[in-house]
């Protein structure tokens, strides 16, 4: 869903669970409030609240985010690192700009559309105007679908006879 004063910005409705995961995370670290331009590089200034932050309670850097991120998906495969130096000294890996943060979004679309979510709620979570647009370019084949499928024509089926 998006604000009526930033319709970039993005509110993503969470479970009990997930949100009791969330406030004791705030608990252990709690949000700090940073100031910096917004939307461009000299623009408006705004404060804002952090829940992730760097070890030094510091906004995080995109750079060291994505070396860590990568560090990671090297741990599990995802991705080879192309040379022998050690992450944070110049360690450089293979493209992999299909499996960097914006993949969480088509994991997501994907994962929402299987767990039942309708196209028009979900192109209303991304911020996405035209719903078509979301299963074009969001909504990934899942794997399952047919047979998931096939349980629901039968039960629909059973529920008549």
């Amino acid at each position: 869903m998006t604000s009526k004063d930033n319709p970039k910005d993005r509110y993503v409705p969470l479970d009990e669970n997930l949100a009791t995961l969330l406030h004791a995370h705030m608990r252990e670290f709690p949000p700090i409030e940073i100031t910096l331009p917004w939307l461009e590089k000299d623009g408006e200034p705004v404060t804002v609240r952090l829940m992730f932050t760097t070890r030094e309670r510091k906004a995080l850097n995109k750079n060291y985010f994505n070396s860590l991120w990568k560090a990671a998906l090297e741990a599990i495969g995802a991705i080879k690192a192309a040379n022998d130096k050690p992450t944070g000294k110049g360690r450089r890996w293979e493209p992999c700009r299909d499996k960097m943060m914006h993949a969480l979004r088509h994991l997501f679309a994907s994962e929402a559309i299987n767990e039942g979510v309708d196209v028009y709620t979900l192109a209303d979570l991304l911020g996405h105007e035209d719903p078509s647009f979301t299963l074009r370019r969001y909504v990934h084949r899942v794997t399952g679908a047919v047979n998931k499928a096939r349980k629901a024509i039968g039960k629909r089926y059973r529920l008549a006879a």
